[in-house]
């Protein structure tokens, strides 16, 4: 079994001379080992040589223990606020160059990024990434301005996901959401700000269950059947918790009212959906025995944040941590460190 992390970001610095606008913003040497982006005359991050170096990337996966990386598009340069124009030249290029650089590695999932709010253009960009580029799922920060994921403005964009069975990987951005009054993303406001990744330790997990919910009882895990999500940075001690909450909530006679006024049906149990919700655990979960055992058949994946900094992030030691828990057994280890992820990637475990 090949161990995969499914939570690694990615950003080569290079695509960017490829994007066809003027406003794309430039890269500027910070030292030998680091760069800095500015668009507008605004930094908007500075990138260690890590976050594109596939050989280095390549000596922390032998340290760290994994076979295969998962390259998730890095979040800050993609927020959907910017023009359209400049969006959707950034997720081509992007794209364009992800494919190439990954061309006859077998150690790299690239995943595609689409100009959300054109969703017309999303849907081609998409259709493109996988029959044009090979690649073979796709990155959101979430859904769009005050729509989730199972919002019908999205239908397009899953049909495209159901018809070449791509997986979704929900992974969201630190300022995303600030405006979506959907999701619980702002913890405190003024009064947290020194606290900042308290929007990712509570607002990630909040909001992954706020959508999970949203996608079993609006019946698009129904219509599109060979969709699977990918959750990451928020844990998966809250999924037993929640599916536990779904079920006793359609044995209650406000379901059977509210059946007979949207005219909705499920097919599943609600906790039957989350054969298809794949959750990245933290190695540092110390309860992550239990969650294995309470979630039957469970669909547990793991992912170090590599090379981020933030409280969340593992690296260099999610193998050993997680082979440490007490408890877990080795056939969940295993099922947690490569075997559900050959599942959500349509790999051969």
């Amino acid at each position: 079994m090949q161990s995969i992390d499914c939570d690694t970001h990615y950003w080569p610095v290079d695509f960017l001379k490829e994007v066809a606008h003027a406003a794309k913003g430039h890269i500027e040497k910070v030292d030998d080992r680091t760069v800095a982006f500015y668009r507008d005359g605004e930094l908007i991050h500075r990138f260690k040589t890590t976050r594109w170096q596939l050989d280095e990337r390549k000596k922390m996966m032998d340290q760290e223990g994994f076979d295969i990386q998962v390259l998730i598009p890095d979040n800050r340069p993609f927020l959907y606020e910017l023009d359209p124009d400049l969006g959707r030249a950034m997720a081509r290029a992007y794209n364009d160059y992800a494919a190439a650089d990954v061309k006859g590695e077998d150690r790299f999932i690239p995943v595609s990024w689409v100009y959300l709010p054109d969703m017309k253009g999303a849907v081609k960009e998409l259709t493109r990434a996988v029959e044009d580029l090979g690649i073979r799922a796709l990155k959101l920060t979430g859904g769009f301005g005050n729509r989730d994921l199972d919002d019908e403005s999205m239908w397009p964009l899953l049909e495209v996901a159901d018809h070449y069975r791509l997986p979704i990987l929900v992974h969201p951005a630190a300022r995303a959401f600030e405006s979506q009054v959907a999701h619980p993303w702002l913890i405190g406001g003024d009064r947290f700000e020194p606290m900042r990744f308290l929007s990712t330790a509570i607002g990630f997990p909040m909001t992954y269950m706020h959508t999970a919910t949203r996608l079993v009882f609006s019946g698009v895990m129904d219509r599109f059947p060979n969709v699977n999500f990918g959750f990451f940075e928020g844990g998966c001690g809250w999924v037993p918790f929640l599916m536990t909450q779904l079920d006793n909530e359609v044995k209650h006679r406000s379901f059977a009212e509210w059946q007979k006024k949207t005219g909705m049906t499920l097919q599943r149990k609600p906790s039957e959906y989350f054969d298809r919700f794949f959750v990245s655990a933290i190695s540092y979960e110390p309860y992550l025995a239990d969650t294995a055992r309470q979630w039957k058949n469970h669909r547990i994946i793991i992912g170090s944040d590599f090379d981020h900094g933030d409280p969340i992030a593992t690296w260099p030691h999610t193998v050993t941590d997680l082979r440490a828990i007490p408890g877990l057994s080795p056939a969940d280890q295993d099922r947690i460190l490569g075997g559900n992820a050959a599942v959500l990637f349509n790999r051969a475990a």
